[in-house]
């Protein structure tokens, strides 16, 4: 069984966000496994989604602040 590592979600063993392979998909759920412990968590699609996208949302502002960050230095 090949496995997705993509999806950034809260673990609640290791209560921090990590990136979790996604074991199985039915209907509204997923089954996903945190890469760090290897505990399996049972969410909705819409819940998995919404956080990654939290997450895609929060590095494109870090990134963006550092390409200005940069551009202030290179104007000084």
């Amino acid at each position: 069984m090949e496995l997705e590592l993509s999806q950034i979600f809260p673990c609640p063993h290791c209560r921090m966000d990590t990136p979790h392979y996604v074991m199985a998909r039915r209907s509204e759920r997923v089954g996903i496994a945190c890469s760090q412990c290897h505990t399996v968590s049972l969410v909705r699609q819409n819940e998995l989604e919404q956080h990654q996208a939290w997450w895609e949302d929060e590095l494109r502002h870090i990134l963006s602040s550092f390409d200005q960050n940069n551009k202030e230095e290179d104007h000084d």
